[in-house]
């Protein structure tokens, strides 16, 4: 009798652990959100982000900051754009960036926006250098209106997004 409850137990233990490595990192939680995403899965795609982001993942922050200021819950996600900024995320920094710039759950701040997409901008991000040709375009958050810097941006946005995709590809 003894040595069929040590089985068991043994047996338990080993499917809680099994079932502890079954479970995914940060990391792999905001891939999967992300193809939950393109399904159309939000829901699902933000407890993935949530349980990513509570544990401090930078890009699981800055991606929920999106999904709630679309929703409108602008402090919330600019909660979470700053913590990822912090950390150095580039999609944290845009995200606070065009807070900043809408002056959506922030006071407006157009030197501060630009000042958030240049760091972004030092890490080759495209949706900076594209933030940045659409100031330039139209002569917004502080800058002059320079159609040349704006299609120079631009190029770079285009082979920021194609040097991303190839990477996603490998």
């Amino acid at each position: 009798m003894t040595s069929r409850i040590l089985i068991r137990c043994i047996t338990l233990a080993g499917a809680v652990i099994a079932a502890g490595a079954l479970h995914a990192g940060p990391a792999e939680d905001v891939q999967e959100a992300d193809t939950l995403l393109r399904t159309g899965d939000v829901p699902g795609a933000m407890a993935l982000l949530r349980r990513a982001a509570d544990q401090e993942h930078p890009l699981a922050m800055a991606r929920l900051g999106d999904l709630l200021r679309a929703a409108e819950f602008e402090t919330e996600a600019v909660v979470l754009y700053r913590k990822s900024a912090e950390r150095g995320d580039p999609a944290g920094q845009v995200g606070l960036g065009r807070a900043y710039a809408d002056g959506a759950g922030v006071p407006k701040d157009g030197a501060r926006a630009v000042e958030l997409y240049r760091q972004a901008e030092q890490q080759n991000y495209a949706p900076a250098f594209d933030a940045l040709a659409r100031a330039y375009r139209s002569g917004t958050l502080g800058l002059p209106r320079d159609l040349q810097k704006a299609e120079a941006y631009q190029r770079k946005a285009d082979a920021a997004g194609k040097a991303s995709l190839a990477g996603a590809a490998k």
